[in-house]
């Protein structure tokens, strides 16, 4: 349920910032030259570094508009509604894990200009300590408990592509307390209901900051999990203990991140919310195998067991591997898309840069440590520290004959990098 590859990279809108430089100082200097003799001259301009791209992105609304995802095996009955900023689209779904059988929403929301995403990812759940295989209802392959953060570390080993993780992010207060509140609210009723007063229920919150590599643009993720579990303390019980995990993401171009999570948090985004409706006609549909949407559910039940069946081999596979080393299989394949972005993009400015100077009938030098641009009309350039002198006679040099130090300089591409 990852919306990846070019709907995502189409959308992103961006300029470059190498022509938009190149061409400013390409028409604002005017490097005086000496051509054939001496003269007055001037100081070498400066060096301009290629900068990549620069993303434009809108302001992130401050106010909120209300979705709604229907239930196709349920007569496209509005199941949930999710608030996303406003002028923001979404597209999403109702998917129950077969191993909780908890049904969710599962959605992505996405900025007018497609530069910033909210996602909320498919339900994941384990269960252990019960004679009952669930492994074959599409469980992941854990048998404890673990904690968001834990969760986390193995959901980053399983993302393709290549993964660099910055680190961890603190998140505010108030949604752990959110957490724990929960958790005691569900222990209260455990203890009132004779059947459940051996359970103890347990919820837990945390995030980290990845990075990941879409064409030549860096985007950073806030990847936040919310872990509840419900441990079996009776001994003898054949229900066992479970865990769910559910995990949503928040999404934007490198040095924007933070502005999108703050924006997030203080309207608490994503954010979906069940109809009680829905919910209630969704439990009387899986309790009625002889219904008229039986076959629809069963149709969907065999998709959503085939998904979460990879998902768990996916897990499977990388426990049965040393774990430090599939995290730096993961850095390594990220170092590698962020070299070959790098060079792609190095090798469109050097062509753009280029075709600037050859536009304004002017080269590129290298000397001293610096670049300048100078007339292209000669090929033979020198410099002293504050005076050119040019000529097309190879076998001209200034030395010895007018005054000063003088340097030949070496032309280079007009992005600065070596011809």
């Amino acid at each position: 349920m990852r919306w990846e590859g070019d709907r995502i990279r189409g959308g992103y809108l961006v300029v470059s910032a190498v022509w938009a430089g190149l061409l400013v100082a390409g028409c604002n200097s005017e490097a005086k030259v000496i051509a054939g003799k001496e003269g007055s001259g001037s100081e070498a301009q400066s060096a301009s570094e290629p900068r990549g791209v620069r993303y434009l992105a809108s302001a992130i609304s401050t106010s909120t508009t209300t979705a709604t995802i229907s239930d196709p095996t349920l007569d496209n009955m509005p199941a949930a509604s999710v608030t996303v900023p406003s002028g923001w689209k979404m597209q999403g779904m109702m998917l129950t894990s077969p191993c909780t059988k908890v049904p969710a929403a599962v959605f992505r929301a996405y900025s007018p200009d497609g530069l910033m995403q909210m996602r909320s990812e498919p339900a994941g759940g384990w269960a252990w300590g019960s004679p009952v295989n669930r492994a074959a209802r599409g469980c992941l392959p854990l048998q404890k408990q673990v904690t968001a953060a834990e969760f986390l570390e193995y959901y980053v080993g399983t993302l393709p592509g290549g993964v660099h993780v910055v680190g961890a992010i603190a998140l505010p207060e108030d949604q752990r307390q959110a957490a724990a509140q929960r958790a005691a609210r569900l222990n209260q009723l455990n203890a009132g209901n004779p059947i459940t007063a051996g359970n103890t229920d347990s919820e837990d919150v945390a995030a980290v900051r990845v990075e990941t590599v879409n064409g030549t643009f860096v985007i950073e993720e806030r990847l936040r999990a919310g872990v509840s579990c419900q441990i079996n303390n009776s001994a003898g019980s054949i229900w066992g203990s479970n865990c769910q995990a559910k995990v949503d993401i928040l999404m934007a171009p490198k040095g924007q991140l933070d502005g999108l999570m703050r924006a997030a948090d203080r309207s608490q985004l994503p954010q979906a919310k069940a109809s009680n409706e829905w919910f209630q006609a969704k439990l009387k549909q899986q309790n009625d195998n002889w219904s008229a949407f039986g076959k629809k559910l069963r149709d969907l039940y065999i998709a959503e067991d085939r998904m979460f069946a990879e998902r768990a081999q996916q897990f499977s596979q990388m426990m049965m591997q040393n774990h430090e080393a599939n995290m730096q299989q993961q850095e390594s394949e990220y170092q590698s898309q962020r070299a070959n972005a790098a060079a792609t993009m190095n090798a469109r400015s050097t062509v753009a840069s280029d075709w600037v100077d050859y536009a304004l009938d002017q080269q590129t030098v290298a000397v001293g440590g610096g670049t300048a641009k100078v007339s292209s009309s000669y090929s033979q350039t020198w410099y002293n520290g504050s005076q050119w002198y040019q000529s097309n006679d190879p076998n001209s040099n200034p030395n010895g004959v007018l005054q000063g130090n003088w340097t030949l300089a070496t032309p280079v591409h007009g992005n600065g990098q070596a011809r």
